[in-house]
């Protein structure tokens, strides 16, 4: 026994000191927030102050100083972030990951975001005259000073990942990361293709494809404008025209694919801005959150930046010199995605005689071809042949699971055929003292297509929809597959900026945008992925109203989960069961009809709602696209679009199961049978009496770190469950999948909250989902989580003696 337990004993202390020594290594990987550090490349001393949230505040004494520092405190908080976007993006996921992630790689390989940013950084970034360039390059510079000299962050020890310096082609493979979350056509388009060709129109009609008649539009205001009469918001036609083919896998491919990326894609947003007039503090106030997937590390990256004549504090991207959202002492912005369709699928003609030509109008052309080597960890490489016609690559048989027969579907997507200025955009945005400087960097973005909420001392407001919109022939509909062949399909030209929707000093004293309809381009709605009114009209009925606002109402409205169309539907889905007479759903009906559309944690009815709008919508259409579709188009602003009237059509086509055809179903019974799935599962899930049905026992927030799929360090990085408020297609949108498994967890929503009153620059007021840091033994990696959670903000200092009364640590970079 003695011997036995010397074993167990001895056992127990070597696990201690495994322990121990796995913790103290972890320790050595924090990042270093404190003491000196001499660096290759400054020009003199920069004192960075990280305050109690771990904000670096960079006081440098030239310009490319700062954005050196800027890019080695980002880097040692956020490498891996870095990382994985670049490599998401240029198809290099499988040489770290393995074979898993090669369908990710085929389909960023065959969009070629890879030579977008060759090209771009070719024609950009080929020397260091303008402030941008050199900005942009000394941030390059402090990021790979800290690959040289810093410490390795864990996930790549983990991994095994191979550290390389960035290159200026990185800064546009960041930048196409985040428009390829905007794409949303990506998803939308083959399935309603798929729609169109397999059923026709008549099922089509029952789905919002353009601007539903209740919409919310984001109005334009111009004095010159008005002045001249232009006008405005005239045209709402848009005709159907297609060729009916479609290659049905790859629905099913774009899919998995985005649903295996390792980092969250850009989603939606709100933004917002009161005049001066409307505001208590006589001074325009701009409130914003960009919803995004959520994922660890959060997505923003604060950083106040001091030199001699500059002073700017931003959220910045990973990989990214300048702040995509900021405010210097002039003025201030934020985003929301404008949502304007970019993308376009063209059917070609093959030429019988010669597969490596397609027809365009009387002539074949030849099809373009490279070759993309895509490394496979433990594996050998796997050679792509991608081809493109002149309309983009070609996708059949180059994304996985889809069929090489058929007719080649080519892919046009805005970003990778236009020059992409958006550095040079941000760049001056950021520098901006002027109403003007900033109406000119806003004219500079092609792609994404952003919504620019904008505020300043001066009591200026504006909005502008910014991207390069291009003419489309009047017979088009843009969300079909068009005909590469004929000529007729092809882009007239493109509008000039002036053109683009926006609002300058309205008079109704406001301008917002929820990724809602903007007003008419030369008497047109522009085509695009508009979300319905729910958010953007509710924010129209706060800002509406004649009263004054402070900066901590628009926290309030930030806040806000009241729903101003989801108790419509449930109304309906309510009415529809009492006409059944089965006092088995009078809990759902009881549920459904009281409901005032809040969605708070305690709620009981939330929970009621989305599962029988989940098997409503699963039980209506899967049996026409299958479940792979079905789930992509319930993701897209299509379905949020539809469920009012589709839900209210008790003709709809949709309502039959085309697999059974010796009946006909009917909307009662895909209702009654939605109404007993629910009964049971919110059973399981929530318990037997309706009081027991909170939306927090299915609706929690978790910010899932990449590792986290591996058991059992999802409990080491990731950062949750949180009990939260908030719904889809609330303010607070904390967004989730519909699906039927009766649970609802977020997977996306505000990436940030920030509200800024220009009374004041130095009291803006802003929050992070979960922390600063990437590095999950900084103590910055969470600290902001349960903030998040419960809605609470913190200061955006730009005051040096506020920041010093708030020090955490100081870090000196000597040359």
């Amino acid at each position: 026994m003695k011997i036995l337990k010397r074993v167990i004993l001895g056992l127990i202390a070597l696990v201690l000191v495994a322990v121990i020594g796995i913790y103290f290594y972890l320790l050595t990987t924090k990042p270093t927030y404190s003491g000196t550090l001499k660096l290759d490349g400054l020009k003199a001393e920069v004192e960075v102050i990280y305050d109690d949230f771990g904000v670096p505040h960079v006081y440098a004494q030239n310009e490319e100083d700062a954005y050196y520092a800027l890019g080695y405190v980002h880097a040692q908080d956020r490498l891996f972030q870095m990382e994985m976007i670049r490599r998401a993006a240029s198809g290099r996921l499988s040489e770290i990951l393995g074979p898993d992630l090669l369908k990710v790689d085929k389909l960023f390989r065959t969009l070629g975001l890879n030579q977008f940013a060759k090209e771009n950084a070719k024609k950009f970034m080929s020397s260091d005259t303008a402030a941008y360039q050199k900005d942009a390059f000394a941030y390059q510079k402090g990021i790979n000073q800290f690959i040289k000299t810093g410490k390795t962050p864990l996930e790549f020890t983990i991994i095994g990942i191979p550290k390389e310096e960035f290159k200026p082609e990185d800064l546009y493979l960041a930048v196409g990361f985040m428009s390829f979350g905007f794409a949303e056509g990506l998803r939308a388009d083959p399935v309603l293709q798929k729609i169109k060709t397999e059923y026709g129109n008549e099922y089509l009609k029952d789905l919002a494809i353009q601007t539903p008649a209740d919409a919310e539009i984001i109005k334009n205001y111009d004095v010159m404008n008005e002045v001249l009469g232009f006008k405005q918001h005239t045209d709402k036609s848009m005709q159907v025209t297609s060729k009916e083919s479609l290659v049905n896998n790859l629905i099913t491919s774009l899919s998995e694919s985005i649903s295996q990326l390792p980092v969250p894609l850009f989603e939606g947003s709100n933004g917002w801005a009161i005049s001066a007039d409307k505001s208590t503090s006589g001074f325009p106030i701009l409130a914003n959150d960009t919803h995004i997937g959520f994922g660890q590390p959060a997505v923003w990256y604060e950083a106040h930046i001091e030199y001699p004549g500059y002073s700017f504090y931003g959220h910045h991207m990973a990989g990214i010199p300048f702040g995509v959202l900021g405010n210097n002492r002039f003025c201030g912005w934020g985003f929301t995605m404008f949502e304007n369709d970019d993308v376009d699928f063209f059917i070609e003609t093959s030429n019988p005689q010669n597969s490596k030509q397609v027809k365009f109008k009387d002539q074949w052309e030849e099809l373009k071809s490279r070759n993309e080597i895509i490394p496979i960890k433990d594996k050998e490489d796997v050679t792509l042949e991608v081809k493109s016609s002149r309309h983009g690559p070609i996708i059949n048989g180059i994304i996985e699971n889809t069929k090489e027969e058929g007719d080649p579907i080519a892919l046009t997507w805005l970003l990778t055929q236009i020059p992409n200025e958006a550095l040079d955009a941000l760049y001056r945005l950021n520098h901006a003292n002027t109403f003007g400087e900033v109406q000119k960097a806003a004219s500079l973005i092609s792609a994404p297509g952003l919504n620019i909420m904008y505020a300043d001392v001066d009591k200026n407001i504006a909005w502008w929809a910014v991207a390069k919109l291009p003419v489309r022939p009047k017979h088009i509909n843009s969300k079909l597959f068009l005909d590469g062949a004929s000529g007729n399909d092809e882009y007239l030209g493109f509008y000039d900026f002036s053109k683009n929707p926006h609002a300058i000093n309205p008079p109704w004293g406001y301008v917002s945008t929820a990724n809602n309809q903007p007003d008419s381009v030369e008497g047109v709605l522009y085509p695009g992925y508009y979300y319905p009114k729910a958010r953007a009209g509710r924010i129209v009925e706060f800002l509406k109203q004649d009263r004054q606002w402070s900066q901590e109402d628009m926290k309030t409205i930030n806040l806000d989960a009241m729903s101003i169309t989801h108790p419509q539907i449930a109304k309906e889905i309510a009415s529809v069961l009492k006409s059944s007479n089965n006092k088995a759903y009078n809990p759902i009906i009881q549920q459904l009809d009281s409901w005032d559309g809040d969605h708070k944690s305690t709620d009981t009815a939330p929970s009621v709602y989305y599962n029988m709008l989940s098997q409503i919508m699963y039980a209506t259409m899967s049996d026409e696209i299958g479940a792979a579709a079905t789930k992509t188009i319930l993701s897209t602003s299509i379905a949020k679009n539809s469920y009012s009237s589709f839900l209210k059509n008790n003709n709809s086509p949709w309502w039959d199961d085309v697999r059974t055809k010796e009946s006909k179903e009917t909307r009662t019974a895909i209702f009654e049978k939605s109404a007993i799935k629910t009964l049971e599962i919110l059973t399981k899930t929530c318990g037997t009496k309706p009081e027991q049905w909170t939306w927090e026992k299915i609706h929690t927030l978790t910010h899932g770190h990449p590792l986290a799929a591996v058991k059992p360090l999802d409990k080491f990085f990731n950062v949750g469950p949180y009990s939260v408020d908030g719904g889809s297609e609330v303010i607070n949108n904390l967004s989730f999948s519909l699906d039927t498994t009766g649970y609802f967890p977020v997977t996306s929503g505000p990436a940030l909250r920030k509200v800024t009153d220009f009374s004041n620059i130095e009291n803006g007021e802003t929050v992070s989902p979960s922390g600063q840091s990437g590095n999950v033994m900084s103590s910055y990696y969470d600290d902001q989580g349960k903030m998040f959670a419960t809605g609470k903000t913190r200061k955006m200092l730009m005051n040096k003696k506020e920041i010093e009364t708030k020090l955490s640590s100081k870090l000196i970079l000597k040359p």
